[in-house]
């Protein structure tokens, strides 16, 4: 009887489908990971418009970066002009069918929405795992600089009212429309194996939030943040009202914490405070106390009361003198030493706390309460596992 695996399937490229898909979902996660830099990003749009969509928050308005992802199984391959704007290097004709091929072109489909959202559309990228060729560099470069100097970018200059159907009042932004489009190619962190974006993403997630993560970690949030990306594209959207369509297809802060597992109440609890890289201190609690067994409802307690410690010490520097403050800090750091060098759970934590509260010498200082002292050992275990 023969076998099914020594008989080579008719075709194959399912399989290869599913690969240039996942490299899809790699892109938008990986983008995602600039809401965690709090600069203005604050959604990802999934496969809505386009492959995905970088939504910015600049001086009161909503922009919006289109991206579509283009890759290919081998790597040496180069996008050439035919493949990407429907561009002959000879011969180039400008009767309707040729100007509707263009239309229909990778990077005229990008270009169509500098067309659609006209200023609200602040760039419209073309992203690939390998190169273009050199007529396709130089085309995006002088469209970029308004200022068309080789034949093909020329051509979409000249012609663009007449590829898009412009109407008289939008054929003088030609020029600004085609300088939105741009290209990234090449780039390091899609691959048909995770690995690469595995990797990538650790080294993003340390750069926007200094949380270093090892390799377990690493390798489930990437796969976390591809997944969620694909359930994010593959969400119905049918009778959905727009005001809740970002919830739907977009990746969001509080999809990004989930995946972190960072609790938003600890989050929220922190930004309110007075020291930067607010998501680092929250990984830190929240790992530290979920260690130790705590539940949700403690980690935002420490974390509020780190904030409100952060706060009185801050006043405090104006008030004691530094000999008063030095001692509290190393009666503090003593305190945290030896409950973590005792093995024991919340309650001694809390029985070192009460006692330490009750002594005269903390007594002296105004506001110094057991829960503020609590705050205090959630910033000494913040410090020590932010070195």
């Amino acid at each position: 009887m023969t076998s099914i695996e020594i008989v080579a399937p008719g075709e194959d490229v399912g399989r290869d489908t599913v690969s240039r898909f996942d490299m899809q979902f790699q892109a938008g996660a990986f983008a995602a990971l600039q809401i965690l830099e709090g600069t203005g990003i604050d959604c990802v749009y999934c496969d809505f418009h386009d492959d995905f969509v970088v939504r910015r928050q600049v001086d009161g308005k909503t922009l919006y970066h289109f991206f579509q992802v283009k890759t290919k199984k081998k790597l040496n391959h180069q996008w050439s002009l035919a493949e990407i704007f429907a561009l002959r290097k000879r011969g180039q004709q400008k009767d309707g069918a040729s100007l509707k091929n263009v239309r229909a072109s990778f990077g005229g489909k990008l270009l169509m929405h500098a067309v659609v959202f006209d200023e609200a559309c602040y760039e419209a990228t073309l992203l690939s795992n390998v190169h273009f060729d050199d007529d396709v560099v130089d085309a995006v470069e002088a469209l970029r600089c308004q200022l068309p100097s080789c034949k093909a970018s020329k051509f979409l200059s000249e012609n663009f009212s007449a590829i898009f159907s412009l109407c008289d009042d939008d054929s003088g932004k030609a020029s600004a429309f085609l300088s939105k489009l741009s290209l990234r190619p090449a780039v390091h962190y899609i691959g048909q194996e995770r690995e690469a974006f595995a990797n990538a993403s650790r080294t993003a997630i340390y750069k926007y939030s200094e949380i270093d993560l090892d390799f377990y970690e690493t390798e489930r949030i990437a796969n976390g943040l591809v997944d969620l990306a694909y359930r994010k594209s593959r969400t119905s959207l049918q009778g959905v009202a727009p005001a809740d369509i970002a919830g739907r297809v977009g990746i969001e802060l509080d999809d990004l914490l989930e995946i972190l597992s960072i609790s938003r109440g600890a989050y929220d609890a922190l930004q309110r405070g007075v020291e930067e890289k607010v998501l680092k201190q929250a990984s830190v609690i929240q790992r530290w106390l979920k260690h130790a067994g705590a539940r949700d409802d403690m980690i935002e307690f420490a974390s509020q009361q780190k904030v409100n410690w952060d706060l009185w010490l801050r006043n405090a520097r104006h008030t004691y003198s530094p000999m008063d403050l030095s001692l509290l800090l190393d009666r503090i750091d003593g305190l945290y030493a030896r409950w973590a060098q005792s093995g024991e759970g919340f309650a001694f934590l809390n029985t070192l706390l009460t006692a330490l509260s009750a002594e005269p010498e903390i007594q002296a200082f105004e506001g110094l309460d057991r829960g503020m002292l609590f705050g205090a050992v959630s910033a000494v275990v913040v410090r020590r596992y932010s070195r």
